[in-house]
């Protein structure tokens, strides 16, 4: 491969590779197979997704996003990533602008810390949807990717992976299916969420834009106002603002970290060798 030169980072649980594709050295051909096995874990870099940098002639920087499953995508937690790389590499000023196929975002970097515009969310709707013998109640909403945020009292006992599998290509979501994400109280006056992704097809550590859905449909159920707090699988805390009626919120901002792990470069025998499960 000749983009070798690749940066892990973290954002709140949720790990990216990125690369520096200004030069675009990622040619469209093979870009899905190439993004499935570099996000293979243990046999590969392993991660949630991959970040491309771009030129923007709109913005700071670029950046585009891809699922472990090769499919393009959205990601807020990424996109707090991809700001935080452009501001270290000196692509970007701390105080920037990030274009995605979602628009144009703005973004600020303090330390280790990024807020980010996110997309305002769309077609939200409360729901009850009837699987595994219970009604699961909450909201369908898109927030730069659909998500239904199951509003719960505790933690589900073994688990979100059966409730996760069920909820995310139950029918009522139509054929693409959702993200699902289960919110409850954590009794320090924030929430809990854990988070089940399609692309992933699995638990993920943190999920921004399901945050996101989180706040606002916890917001619209009388359950929290601006600012709310929600903390992520592996303990971390992000923040999201926002303004007017929950179901027609506006001025999203999404905070919280955006670490830099290592910076490594690829050998032939990251993309070689195994078969990426479907």
């Amino acid at each position: 491969m000749s983009a070798s030169e690749f940066f892990k980072m973290s954002a709140a649980g949720n790990d990216f590779i990125l690369f520096d594709d200004r030069g675009h050295e990622w040619p469209a051909t093979g870009l899905r197979d190439r993004v499935r096995r570099l996000c293979t874990r243990a046999l590969s870099v392993g991660a949630d997704g991959v970040i491309l940098l771009e030129s923007s002639r709109k913005a700071d920087v670029r950046a585009r996003f891809f699922n472990p499953d090769g499919e393009a995508t959205f990601c807020g937690n990424g996109a707090r990533c991809a700001a935080r790389l452009a501001y270290l590499q000196g692509l970007a000023p701390a105080r920037l602008v990030l274009e995605t196929d979602r628009g144009l975002h703005r973004a600020e970097v303090a330390g280790e810390s990024v807020t980010i515009d996110m997309p305002e969310p769309q077609g939200f709707v409360p729901m009850e949807v009837e699987a595994l013998g219970r009604t699961w109640r909450g909201a369908r909403l898109d927030t730069g990717v659909p998500h239904f945020v199951a509003l719960e009292g505790g933690p589900l006992p073994g688990g979100i992976l059966e409730a996760g599998r069920a909820l995310r290509s139950h029918p009522a979501f139509g054929q693409d299916g959702v993200n699902v994400d289960f919110v409850h109280p954590d009794g320090e006056g924030a929430f809990s969420i854990r988070t089940f992704e399609r692309g992933v097809e699995g638990e993920t550590l943190a999920c921004g834009t399901g945050t996101v859905a989180a706040a606002v449909a916890l917001a619209a159920a009388g359950r929290a106002r601006s600012p709310v707090v929600l903390r992520t699988a592996c303990g971390s805390a992000l923040v999201v603002r926002f303004e007017g009626d929950p179901k027609h919120a506006s001025g999203i901002r999404l905070q919280g970290e955006a670490r830099l792990v290592y910076v490594g470069h690829l050998s032939d025998e990251a993309v070689t060798g195994f078969s990426p499960a479907d």
